[in-house]
């Protein structure tokens, strides 16, 4: 399977070591946007787009929420472009019970279900919120393959987790670049960029 493609004309690749990786999963928290060619079910976005396990996607992470609503059919719902993605482990109390997918009770909310049948959903950026536990098991196979991000959202989250930029390797657009000249570019640039964050043994 390979990479994600991104519609951006920019990319930063950050190689960082593997022991410090972790801090990195908050960032999923955030949001983060996947560029998709085509609409894809909500199940396949998970598997074939994230790369998450099937059983791991399908016992794991029974809170889905496309654009604030609760999933319960996943094979037959799309994302696509413009789309918001929520994604949590199991939610305690009935409350939990009854928003995760296909809930025994789900009878309890049948406005808040997700319906987007009628709609043409298209390619394009989606974004991706992954919560708990969630986050910190998925988080590296998302970020190697590349994320849409703001800019501002990289130098902000960098900041607030005071990550030492010092340990990592940056390159701008495939060329080497010190961490003075990453921070430069980054508060000039105007759109959104793809953040590809690598790990390494070191």
């Amino acid at each position: 399977m390979g990479d994600i493609t991104c519609a951006t004309s920019n990319q930063l690749i950050l190689t960082i070591p593997e022991t410090s990786a972790t801090v990195w999963h908050g960032l999923l928290r955030r949001g983060v946007g996947v560029f998709l060619e085509q609409a894809v079910s909500v199940r396949d976005f998970m598997t074939e787009i994230l790369g998450m396990d099937v059983d791991y996607a399908t016992n794991s992470v029974p809170g889905l929420f496309l654009n604030n609503a609760p999933v319960d059919e996943w094979r037959e719902e799309l994302v696509g472009d413009g789309d918001e993605l929520g994604m949590s482990g199991t939610m305690p109390g009935l409350c939990g019970i009854a928003l995760r997918r296909s809930s025994p009770i789900r009878a309890f909310r049948p406005d808040l279900v997700s319906r987007h049948d009628e709609e043409k959903r298209t390619g394009g950026v989606a974004v991706v919120k992954m919560f708990n536990f969630v986050a910190l098991d998925c988080f590296k196979p998302v970020l190697m393959r590349g994320v849409v991000v703001s800019p501002q959202a990289v130098l902000q989250y960098v900041d607030d987790q005071e990550i030492d930029l010092q340990q990592c390797d940056c390159e701008w657009n495939e060329a080497p670049v010190s961490l003075a000249e990453v921070r430069e570019i980054l508060a000039g640039a105007c759109e959104d960029i793809t953040l590809v964050v690598r790990m390494n043994a070191g």
